[in-house]
C-alpha cells in the first residue's frame, strides 16, 4: 500500500449503523467512500469536529461471521442512577472485532488493535455514558485508517460465573460508568430500541446469595473506582482544599449516590487519606506525614495561617518544585528530619512546603496545585513558585522534578529509552538552552520558540561529573538505585504503589505512512556489572501540544533541538524561575511514556521515583562548606 492508497483511505467517511441481534446492540463501523453511502439509510449527519462521520438507522441484521482479523474487549460495571438500591450495577462486557484493510500485514494488525484498545480503555478519562463512549471510539476509528470495518459488541453479561475464564477480555475496567438509555430510531420505523431493558439487574437479596463472590467482587471494583476518582481529584488540587460541591461534580456523583458518596469520605478519612480542613472543604493527606509515621520518620507537621519566617541557617538554599502528588511524595522520601507547613485558604491558593535535609544541605520542596482551566493553573503555577521563592529568599538554585514522555530510538539501544529511565536537562551546545517551549499561532499555523537557559552552569557540571564518577570509579557505581531501595519503608506507608510495572506494560509502537506498528526496543550487549535499574540520559527538554501531538513533527522537532524527553508545558515555573532572578536551575525527568508524560498513569509513581532517586544523588554531589560557629 504506497502513500496515495493512504491518502485515499483518510479522505472516506465512516458510517455507523446499529445492529439489534438477540440480547447484544451492536454498532458496525465501516469506512467508504461518499460513492457507496447509502442516504436513505441514513439518520443523523455529524458536523463540526465530527464532520464525516454518518450514523444510519438501527437495522435487525446480524453481524459479521466471518472470522475478524483481531479481537479485544474487556468488562465495564456500570452503576444506575435511578436505582433504589445504590449497590446495584450492571456488568456489560464490550467486545471490538476488527477487519484491516487489504494489504495490512498480520503484526500490523494486532499493533494497531492494541494500539486502539489502549487508547479507548484508559480509565482515567473513560466515558461515564454510552453516547460519548460511542464518541470516541468513532474518533479513533477515525485516526487509524488502516481499520477497514469495526464491530463493537455490547453485551450484557447475565450470568456471573467467575470459574469460566473468558480469554477475549483484556480488561476489567475499574470505572463506575453511568447507566443510559441508548434510544436509536429503527429503520423500520417501529419503537425506539431500549438498550437498557435487556439487562439483568445484579443486587443484594435472596437472588445473589448463590453468587456471593461474584457480586462482591463487582462492588469492590465499583468502590476501587470511585475512591480512587475522588483521591485523583484531591491529589490534583493538593495542596488547596476542593468543596464538597465542586467534589461532587469532578467525581460524577449523581444525587442519587451521596449516601455513598458521604461513606467514602468517612472511610477515606478514617485511613487518614484525607481530611476535612474547613467545613465542607476537603484535603488529601499524605499517609507518611499522619499519626504514628511522623514520629517513626522525624517529620513534623504544621498547618499554619502563615508560613514561619526560618533563621539564616535554618533557610534552604535548594528548592525542588513539582507538579503531581506522586512526585511530591517521592522527593520528601529522599529528605530527612522534615517540617512540612501546610497554609491552606478557605478561598484562592494553599501552599505546601516541605523543609529538610539531604546530606549536609538543606532543602524545601513544594507541589503546584492543578485546579481550573488549563489558563488559569499555568497562571498559578507561576504565582506559587513566586510566593516559594519570596518566603525561603535564601535558595539559589532549583530543581524542577516530574515525569516526561521520551523519545524513542528504534535502532540504537545507545539513545533508546525505556520508561522509568532518567533524563537531565543539558543544552546540546555550549550555552544553549536547556528547555524549549514550542507554540502555534492561530493566525498562520506558524511555529515559534521559547528558550530557557540557565547561566549558572553549576548543576549541570555537577550531572557531568556524576555521569563520569559512575562510568569510571567502581567503587561509587550506582548509588540512586540504593536511594530508592532506602525510600521503601517511607513509601510503603502511602496508598501510592510505587513498585516497577511488568516489563509488558512497556510498549513500543511506531507510525509508518499511518499504519501503527509494535516493535522491539533496541536491545544492547549484557553489562558486565549487571544491568542499571534504570539508565541515565542527557539532552534538552521540549514541551508544547503544537510539537507533541503528531509524531513526526514531534521526532523532527526533537532531532533538530537535540531534545530527549517532551513534559506537559512547564514554562510557566520557569518564567517565574527567570522573573527571580535565579540563574542555576535543571530538570529531572523520569520517563512514564513516549509522548510528554499525561498518557501512562501507571507508570508515574515509579518514574517520579527514579527521577527523586536520582535528584538525591545531585544534591550530594553539591559542594558544602560547613557554616562558621562562634
Amino acid at each position: 500500500m504506497d502513500k496515495q492508497d493512504i491518502e485515499r483511505l483518510a479522505r472516506q467517511d465512516l458510517v455507523m449503523t446499529p445492529l439489534v441481534y438477540g440480547e447484544s446492540m451492536i454498532m458496525r463501523i465501516d469506512r467508504m467512500s461518499a460513492d457507496d453511502i447509502d442516504f436513505a439509510l441514513l439518520q443523523h449527519v455529524a458536523s463540526g469536529p465530527y464532520t464525516g462521520i454518518y450514523v444510519n438507522k438501527a437495522i435487525n441484521e446480524r453481524p459479521k461471521f466471518e472470522r475478524p482479523d483481531a479481537e479485544l474487549g474487556l468488562k465495564v460495571y456500570m452503576v444506575d442512577p435511578d436505582a433504589d438500591d445504590i449497590d446495584s450495577f450492571f456488568l456489560e462486557k464490550r467486545s471490538f472485532r476488527f477487519w484491516f484493510q487489504d494489504g495490512v500485514e498480520e503484526p500490523s494488525q494486532m499493533a494497531t488493535a492494541n494500539h486502539f484498545f489502549s487508547e479507548i480503555c484508559s480509565a482515567e478519562d473513560f466515558p461515564r455514558d454510552y453516547v460519548h463512549f460511542i464518541k470516541k471510539v468513532l474518533v479513533e476509528v477515525r485516526k487509524y485508517v488502516m481499520i477497514k470495518t469495526l464491530e463493537l459488541d455490547l453485551c450484557p453479561v447475565l450470568e456471573m460465573d467467575e470459574s469460566q475464564t473468558d480469554t477475549l477480555v483484556q480488561q476489567e475496567l475499574l470505572v463506575a460508568t453511568a447507566v443510559s438509555k441508548l434510544n436509536t430510531e429503527s429503520s423500520g420505523g417501529g419503537a425506539p430500541v431500549q438498550r437498557v431493558s435487556s439487562f439483568k439487574k445484579l443486587s443484594r437479596g435472596p437472588s445473589m446469595r448463590e453468587k456471593k463472590a461474584p457480586s462482591k467482587r463487582g462492588r469492590a471494583l465499583i468502590w476501587i473506582a470511585k475512591k480512587q476518582k475522588i483521591l485523583n481529584i484531591l491529589e490534583d488540587a493538593y495542596p488547596s482544599t476542593m468543596p464538597v460541591q465542586e467534589l461532587v461534580r469532578l467525581a460524577g456523583f449523581d444525587k442519587s449516590e451521596m449516601q455513598t458518596f458521604g461513606v467514602l469520605l468517612r472511610k477515606l478519612t478514617e485511613k487518614g487519606l484525607i481530611k476535612e480542613m474547613d467545613k465542607g472543604r476537603w484535603m488529601r493527606l499524605p499517609k507518611s506525614i499522619a499519626g504514628d509515621a511522623q514520629e517513626e520518620q522525624h517529620h513534623d507537621v504544621q498547618v499554619v495561617k502563615n508560613i514561619p519566617v526560618l533563621s539564616g541557617n535554618e533557610q534552604p538554599t535548594i528548592a525542588i518544585i513539582t507538579l503531581l502528588y506522586c512526585e511530591k511524595l517521592a522527593v520528601d522520601a529522599m529528605m530527612d528530619r522534615k517540617t512540612t507547613y501546610v497554609r491552606y485558604k478557605t478561598g484562592g491558593e494553599a501552599q505546601v512546603y516541605t523543609v529538610g535535609m539531604i546530606g549536609p544541605h538543606k532543602v524545601v520542596s513544594t507541589k503546584l496545585a492543578r485546579t481550573g482551566s488549563v489558563q488559569s493553573a499555568m497562571i498559578s503555577a507561576g504565582n506559587m513558585v513566586t510566593r516559594l521563592l519570596g518566603s525561603f529568599n535564601q535558595v539559589e538554585h532549583v530543581i524542577l522534578l516530574g515525569v516526561g514522555g521520551g523519545l524513542a530510538d528504534y535502532e540504537d539501544y545507545r539513545n533508546h529509552m525505556r520508561l522509568g529511565d532518567v533524563v537531565i536537562s543539558t543544552p546540546s551546545q555550549e550555552g544553549g538552552p536547556l528547555y524549549i517551549y514550542c507554540k502555534q499561532d492561530e493566525k498562520d499555523d506558524s511555529f515559534s520558540a521559547r528558550t530557557y537557559c540557565s547561566s549558572d552552569p553549576l548543576f549541570q557540571n555537577l550531572a557531568k561529573d556524576l555521569h563520569d564518577k559512575a562510568a569510571t570509579d567502581v567503587f561509587y557505581g550506582r548509588p540512586w538505585e540504593k536511594y530508592m531501595e532506602d525510600s521503601q519503608d517511607v513509601l510503603d506507608l502511602e496508598e501510592t504503589r510505587f513498585n516497577k510495572p511488568p516489563p509488558r506494560a512497556d510498549k513500543l509502537y511506531k507510525t509508518e505512512n499511518q499504519r501503527v506498528v509494535e516493535v522491539e526496543h533496541p536491545e544492547g550487549p549484557d553489562s558486565p556489572d549487571g544491568a542499571p535499574v534504570f539508565n541515565l540520559h542527557y539532552g534538552v527538554i521540549g514541551a508544547g501540544r503544537a510539537v507533541t501531538r503528531q509524531e513526526d513533527v514531534r521526532q523532527g522537532f526533537a532531532l533538530d533541538n537535540g531534545i530527549k524527553a517532551y513534559d506537559c508545558d512547564f514554562h510557566p515555573v520557569l518564567d517565574s524561575i527567570e522573573g527571580n532572578c535565579k540563574n542555576s536551575f535543571i530538570i529531572i525527568k523520569g520517563i512514564s511514556d513516549y509522548f510528554d508524560g499525561t498518557k501512562k498513569k501507571d507508570w508515574h509513581a515509579y518514574a517520579a521515583l527514579t527521577a527523586a532517586a536520582y535528584m538525591k544523588a545531585l544534591v550530594l554531589a553539591f559542594p558544602y562548606e560547613a557554616p562558621m560557629t562562634p
